[in-house]
């Protein structure tokens, strides 16, 4: 298992002027949100320090004010297009994963779930067929238990992804949502059905989406990190805190239980 770093840590600072603080991590996730967009001046600019600091690029594709479900075409396109500038934008640097949100249903339009979930199918299916030109990762991340937010639940993603056919399609899975819907180690179980190909890790304490550090809440991470071990989970986990020094924090707590469960299997 290797640890990443959310560049959500440092929002709305420059790419330009975090590198450094995160030298210590095996790998960046990029949120194409603001300033870390993924537009030809912070590609040229990652390119050109990424070798010097060998570390490892993940994306996070946008999804502020998107919604690939959306009862409005031009909003669909549109999360389309933004999804596609992560998805190019992660060939360019070479980062084998894009993380992407399902799609929520609007409050006006809660009683036509139906047509919500056929948008939200045909969204994700170009998304995939793009990706898959690109030879990229598809991690479709499971959401927190807020209201009309898709994919809180393994049979909820099943729904979505159960008739798309694709190689590069699998789970984003992240313990801090889980943990605002049910037992997390139970939801990791569920969704390690449905293909988990990365990790997200912070903590809460069940009601809401804290983001806070590691041992902070109430998640057993070292179980979380015990079942992972025995999945053989060993792609990357990347820590989704509010600042650096939670995620520094968060990163050494990790380190020790991976440690320890290296040791006792």
């Amino acid at each position: 298992m290797k640890i990443a770093v959310s560049s959500l840590v440092f929002l709305p600072e420059s790419l330009e002027s975090v590198l450094e603080k995160i030298e210590s991590f095996e790998a960046w996730e990029i949120v194409c949100e603001g300033t870390h967009y993924l537009n030809s001046k912070n590609i040229k600019y990652l390119l050109e320090i990424k070798d010097s600091y060998d570390i490892s690029l993940l994306v996070h594709a946008p999804f502020s004010d998107l919604n690939p479900a959306s009862m409005n075409a031009k909003v669909r396109e549109l999360t389309v297009e933004c999804v596609r500038d992560a998805i190019e934008g992660a060939f360019e640097l070479d980062a084998e994963l894009v993380v992407v949100h399902p799609g929520y249903v609007p409050e006006l339009w809660k009683e036509y779930k139906d047509e919500i979930l056929d948008n939200n199918f045909s969204t994700l299916l170009k998304i995939v067929e793009i990706a898959e030109d690109y030879n990229i990762k598809i991690g479709l991340e499971n959401m927190p238990n807020f209201t009309g937010v898709l994919g809180k639940t393994p049979g909820e993603m099943l729904g979505i992804i159960k008739d798309i056919d694709s190689k590069v399609l699998g789970i984003t899975f992240d313990v801090g949502h889980a943990n605002t819907v049910s037992d997390p180690i139970k939801l990791l179980e569920d969704f390690a059905k449905l293909n988990i190909i990365h990790i997200h890790a912070h903590d809460n304490n069940g009601y809401s989406d804290d983001h806070l550090k590691i041992g902070e809440g109430n998640i057993d991470y070292f179980s979380v990190i015990k079942k992972l071990h025995e999945m053989r989970y060993d792609g990357y986990i990347t820590i989704e805190n509010k600042n650096l020094r939670d995620a520094m924090k968060s990163k050494e707590i990790l380190e020790e239980y991976i440690s320890m469960v290296n040791k006792i299997q």
